[in-house]
């Protein structure tokens, strides 16, 4: 539909959208005129009296007045976007408890691989239980659009919180990585691997208890991840925080390529910036494969030394010279993490829930997510601006330009939230205990891994070799003796909609 010219178009809207129960809109309508005002000032005052939310009257005033439902949830804000569909704030109609309902886009329901991954997403988070884990509750699917339900914290992303108010004190950003490591140790401990650790995916709430959230990339060592090699994508992760084993083969790598993200989320942290610094892809492939970090403390004085030791190792290029296990880089930090720190009122100010999506995959390229695509991506691609009265669960590849980086906050938990710091959280203990080393974690380690130097050498060749070929395709074009490309709209897919 049209957008409102008029406070009646709009009020037409508002009851076709059940939102808002009939009698509950008359008698606000009864008590303040409203025939007069424009629609704009109807929905300020609707926001204002807790009948609608801000993400309400931004689709009400657009003309959009379905897609506010799927199954039991209604939906209250959209707070973020990655590369298996959007996230949601809901809530239940009956038990009205808010959680978040990430939804699966119907452009990718077909994809048999996309599907796949989503489960493997909700049967991952659902067997799932921890402290530092963002836990799942339910998946579901509404006729073509499949959703997965997830608890909803309260606080900011690391990601958010650095871009905004700067680096954090070292003691800050060596408690949220013991935490972000002991909820790395409980999915080690499990056979399972993350394969995405970015500041983006850790959530502080406000208790100053860390989150590990967006399991979509989540692998077994069990298995040999055949929906991977199946799927054809060679990279999985995310650019500026992707060990350099990830970029040669994704489908085998272990838990020492979750510390070394680990570790390239620490520099962040603690510097305010990557490790590296580039536009292009393929400049952080080399730079992760060759180049050495420049120590934190070098790049901002202040940060102890022997702690800055600790972030290098993760980053050590080989796997063999990291830390072999999350448990040891949880008794590694444990110097400096006496004491928690959760976030102030400023800094959750503006982290809670707007209208618009939130990016949660910022910080640069970020690898392809599904059988859309495949390999690594750079670039803020456009909003599909698709006409329609229905809200769109486009995928990432129609993301808005104007989002803000990181992700949104989300609900308190029903448990208690308050957690001691590392040293004393009696999980991180009893992950340290039952966490087995890799075979060779007793062993003298050798100088180079088997095959290690070759492959190595080899992603660098083919890395360099992609950066020669994307540069003469640049001179080429400005030369005029080659084609400039023209990106063509993928067309937003209309959901189903709830019957009015």
């Amino acid at each position: 539909m049209p957008a409102p010219t008029t406070a009646t178009e709009l009020v037409e809207l508002i009851r076709k959208s059940g939102l808002i129960e009939p009698a509950r809109l008359s008698a606000h309508l009864a008590a303040h005129p409203w025939a007069d005002r424009p629609p704009a000032a109807v929905c300020a005052r609707l926001v204002a009296a807790g009948l609608l939310t801000a993400f309400h009257t931004e689709q009400l005033l657009r003309g959009k007045y379905r897609g506010f439902f799927l199954g039991r949830y209604k939906f209250l804000d959209r707070i973020g976007l990655g590369g298996m569909g959007q996230v949601f704030l809901a809530e239940h109609t009956a038990m009205r408890r808010r959680v978040a309902v990430k939804v699966m886009p119907p452009d990718r329901t077909g994809n048999p691989y996309s599907r796949e991954r989503f489960m493997r997403e909700a049967r991952a988070a659902g067997a799932l239980d921890h402290p530092n884990l963002v836990r799942a509750f339910d998946v579901d699917q509404d006729g073509e659009t499949v959703f997965l339900v997830m608890e909803y914290v309260d606080g900011v992303s690391l990601q958010d919180l650095v871009a905004k108010h700067g680096p954090l004190a070292p003691g800050r950003a060596a408690h949220y990585l013991a935490q972000a490591a002991a909820g790395l140790a409980y999915l080690a401990d499990r056979g399972l691997i993350h394969r995405d650790i970015k500041p983006a995916n850790l959530l502080v709430d406000r208790s100053g208890v860390v989150n590990l959230l967006d399991l979509g990339l989540v692998r077994s060592e069990s298995d040999v991840d055949e929906l991977t090699r199946m799927e054809g994508v060679k990279i999985l992760g995310t650019a500026d925080y992707l060990a350099p084993e990830q970029a040669i083969d994704c489908s085998r790598v272990d838990v020492r390529a979750d510390i070394y993200s680990l570790g390239a989320t620490g520099y962040f942290l603690l510097t305010g910036r990557p490790p590296f610094d580039g536009t292009r892809v393929a400049q952080k492939l080399i730079a992760h494969q060759t180049r050495p970090v420049t120590p934190a403390h070098t790049v901002r004085p202040g940060i102890p030394p022997a702690l800055s030791a600790v972030v290098q190792r993760m980053l050590a290029k080989d796997p063999a010279e990291r830390f072999q296990s999350p448990a040891e880089v949880v008794a590694a930090l444990r110097p400096w993490c006496e004491v928690s720190a959760p976030p102030t009122d400023e800094e959750l100010a503006g982290a809670g829930t707007r209208a618009g999506t939130v990016d949660l995959n910022p910080g640069g390229p970020s690898a392809a997510r599904s059988g859309s695509s495949s390999g690594l991506r750079a670039g803020a691609p456009t909003v599909a601006t698709g006409s329609g009265s229905a809200i769109h669960y486009h995928s990432d590849t129609h993301r808005r330009p104007d989002a803000a980086a990181g992700s949104s906050a989300a609900m308190p938990r029903p448990t208690p939230a308050v957690a001691p710091a590392p040293p004393a959280r009696p999980a991180a203990a009893t992950h340290a205990a039952a966490l087995a080393a890799p075979p060779w974690a007793d062993e003298e380690e050798p100088a180079e891994r088997p095959g290690g130097r070759f492959r190595r050498r080899l992603a660098v060749a083919l890395a360099l070799a992609l950066a020669l070929a994307v540069g003469l395709w640049d001179v080429a074009v400005l030369a005029g003796t080659a084609p400039r490309p023209v990106a063509k709209p993928s067309p937003a897919a209309e959901p189903a909609a709830p019957a009015e």
